[in-house]
């Protein structure tokens, strides 16, 4: 209708009530307007042969009023169907207070409580089903929401809505005709409805899962369309697939055998060999690591898989944010961070607080190769150095503050709920050391570290949430201290701790000046005393500390402070520029540290013209 969605959110009270007045009318007719339940489809091609319709995803384009009205209509069906428990506790798609962090958490305590046992394995069947949402017969679809209990009045509407609606396929200026939609649904919510008996379908024909907790069993984890079967042995596999043969069989569905796969996990050694598994007449492939929702999950239930996919895609995401940072030429070292943080970390830490808990420091070289690379420092550059340097924290304190506010969220759930019942079974197992991770486990160690153990002692809610902000601090406060110590105690810099701020801000990144110079003042903080090399543009010099400078008749060696401080090849340079921040009668390490306290940019600018001019020289003498 070409109508933007802003005109409809700056209506004012009296077209609120006129669309109100309409839609009542509507509901009450149980006729929705022709022109609403028509389609425009944008086809984008995914990957595979162009002329196979199956590769495209189709991007259905609805009238805003018709979005608003629907979204009425699921919301007071979702409020209904949510408050008679129709959908299972599986089925975690498209359902409020839950996403995929929750089916991530299930998924891995599921495969680690039952793998604490001796010689046991776990069997995960990722199912692909095809064209899942398109596929889905209406009168199926009918029979089902009414057996569901939904009202009269409310199915008539939803089958008004699907009897009318039809849709045009939109390319460029090519124009098509409308096409009645015969199968499908329209909304993805309307499927977690459709195959909201499958679980029921499955207990009634005497299946057990993994035990989570007490008599609770896990069979399945659904996300929307995504199905995973959870299974203990090669025959409860099987005997699985063919039960979900008749389940596809009766409704509708079919399953892409090309891309459902099986996964499985065990504790360590090799996997051994496995039988073929089957559906109906098809082989199902096995895989050694799956990206369920977005997280890698591997044979070996640990999450290092996942975090070296996640440092990989976060290198991508580094080299994105330089590419934009070179086009903006923004000067702001705020800037930098922010982007940084958003584009960058934002995707190293997706769903960290589930499990991200268990490799920080791994996770950490994502952060440390940005700012190394943003700084022109080598990379045997201490991490602590960085960090400090930076003004950046590691990444656990970041992780730690989101398993916090997940923890918060486990809490707040009912004792019925899947993920409550993981996490109780998880406290209650969090000394087994069997087990290859508890998430429970690796909380309560952190809680240790900052000295907040009551607080999993008494697992109160109440305190738990006051006191979030004051632990997040005491975990950052602490692992700051820890890259103090380490700086202190370091021999790659002997004076770098008496110039940082060791924690605090540095000054100079506060003033807006070039990156080539923040970079330049960043290599002479953080040099190393052995070999360092420090590049201005495309100017790289590199000091060796057991060399002896082959400029000067002085006999001393090649290191940075030679080269600022006292070669008299560089004197002419010196006299002009930093003389004047130096003293007579200071030692080498004092003038280099009063040099490199940066105040205020004139100094910046004076040691930038030193070392450029210096360089120069420098390399056309050596040349």
């Amino acid at each position: 209708d070409l109508i933007p969605n802003e005109c409809y959110k700056k209506l004012d009270e009296k077209w609120l009530n006129y669309l109100l007045n309409m839609f009542n009318n509507i509901l009450a007719s149980e006729n929705i307007p022709v022109q609403w339940a028509k389609i425009k489809l944008k086809l984008l091609h995914k990957k595979g042969d162009p002329s196979n319709p199956y590769n495209y995803r189709g991007i259905a384009m609805f009238n805003s009023i018709t979005k608003i009205f629907t979204s009425i209509i699921y919301n007071r069906l979702s409020d209904w169907v949510e408050s008679r428990d129709l959908i299972p506790e599986e089925q975690m798609g498209f359902r409020k207070n839950r996403g995929c962090r929750d089916n991530i958490f299930v998924l891995s305590t599921a495969i680690n409580v039952h793998l604490r046992l001796k010689k046991r394995k776990v069997f995960l069947t990722f199912l692909d089903f095809q064209r899942a949402f398109d596929s889905v017969p209406h009168l199926r679809l009918w029979h089902k929401l009414y057996n569901l209990g939904i009202s009269g009045k409310c199915l008539r509407l939803i089958m008004n809505l699907y009897n009318n609606a039809s849709f045009k396929i939109v390319e460029g200026t090519d124009d098509f005709n409308y096409v009645p939609v015969s199968e499908g649904v329209l909304q993805r919510e309307v499927f977690s409805l459709y195959i909201s008996d499958v679980v029921t379908f499955f207990n009634d024909r005497n299946i057990t899962g993994i035990n989570i907790k007490g008599n609770r069993d896990l069979s399945f984890l659904l996300y929307a369309d995504d199905m995973t079967i959870l299974c203990h042995s090669w025959h409860d596999t099987q005997r699985k697939l063919n039960i979900l043969a008749e389940y596809c069989k009766l409704n509708g569905l079919s399953l892409n055998t090309r891309k459902t796969v099986i996964l499985v996990c065990q504790k360590g050694g090799r996997i051994g060999k496995i039988r073929d598994f089957y559906f109906e007449n098809s082989i199902l492939q096995l895989c050694s690591c799956f990206n369920y929702l977005g997280v890698p999950i591997s044979s070996y239930p640990s999450f290092r898989q996942a975090s070296l996919a996640f440092i990989a895609k976060n290198a991508m995401a580094n080299a994105s944010v330089m590419q934009l940072l070179r086009k903006s030429k923004s000067d702001a070292w705020n800037t930098k961070c922010y982007l940084f943080d958003a584009m960058s970390e934002s995707i190293l830490l997706y769903m960290a607080e589930i499990w991200g808990c268990q490799y920080p420091d791994l996770i950490e070289i994502g952060q440390l190769k940005f700012f190394k690379q943003l700084l022109r420092l080598p990379p045997n550059t201490p991490n602590a150095y960085v960090r400090l340097e930076a003004n950046r924290i590691h990444v656990l304190c970041k992780i730690f503050n989101r398993m916090y506010g997940w923890w918060i969220k486990l809490l707040s759930m009912a004792d019925w709920q899947l993920q409550k019942l993981c996490y109780l079974r998880l406290v209650e197992t969090v000394d087994t050391q069997t087990m290859p991770f508890n998430w429970a486990r690796e909380l309560k160690k952190l809680l240790t570290v900052m000295g907040a153990e009551d607080l999993w002692i008494n697992q109160n809610l109440e305190l738990i949430v006051k006191n979030r902000k004051s632990s997040v601090e005491k975990l950052k406060n602490h692992l700051a201290s820890m890259d103090i110590q380490k700086v202190v105690n370091s021999n790659f810099n002997l004076y770098y701790r008496n110039v940082s701020n060791l924690g605090l801000p540095e000054k100079y990144l506060e003033f807006n000046i070039h990156i080539i110079k923040i970079r330049l003042i960043a290599q002479l903080r953080l040099a190393s005393k052995k070999i360092t090399k420090i590049s201005i543009n495309n100017d790289i010099i590199k000091f060796n500390s057991e060399d002896l400078c082959n400029l000067c008749d002085q006999n001393q060696t090649n290191d940075i402070l030679h080269f600022i401080l006292e070669c008299p090849i560089f004197s002419i340079f010196r006299n002009d520029y930093i003389n004047k921040y130096l003293y007579v009668n200071n030692t080498k390490k004092e003038n280099i540290e009063q040099l490199l306290v940066i105040e205020d940019e004139h100094k910046i600018n004076d040691l930038y013209f030193f070392v450029q001019k210096s360089l120069k020289l420098k390399k056309l003498i050596s040349s």
